[in-house]
């Protein structure tokens, strides 16, 4: 199934981002991403540093979505589809903007 539509990365999309990042995925990636969260010590393999590695199942916003619903298989990257869908697109935003403009 494909995903819907990425919404506008409207600055309200980036406040909900950050708000949702900061309670759901900072205890593993940590505040800037770099996957030094408190609990990372704890997450075998470890959590993915969005600043240095490479996106398992792609870096582009729709496959980061689609990341952030279902998770991704024989890591400790569980799916979020429990979040609601403008959630989850802030997400996909939010993380890929921690990797270094080209």
């Amino acid at each position: 199934m494909a995903a819907p539509a990425p919404p506008a990365p409207t600055p309200a999309l980036m406040k909900l981002a950050k708000e949702t990042y900061d309670v759901t995925c900072a205890a593993c990636h940590g505040a800037t991403g770099e996957g030094n969260g408190p609990v990372a010590f704890a997450v075998k393999p470890p959590p993915r540093n969005f600043v240095k590695d490479e996106f398992k199942a792609g870096d582009g916003v729709e496959q980061i979505f689609k990341t952030v619903t279902s998770g991704l298989p024989n890591t400790k990257m569980v799916g979020y589809a429990a979040l609601d869908e403008q959630q989850r697109w802030a997400l996909a935003y939010y993380v890929r903007a921690f990797r270094p403009k080209r």
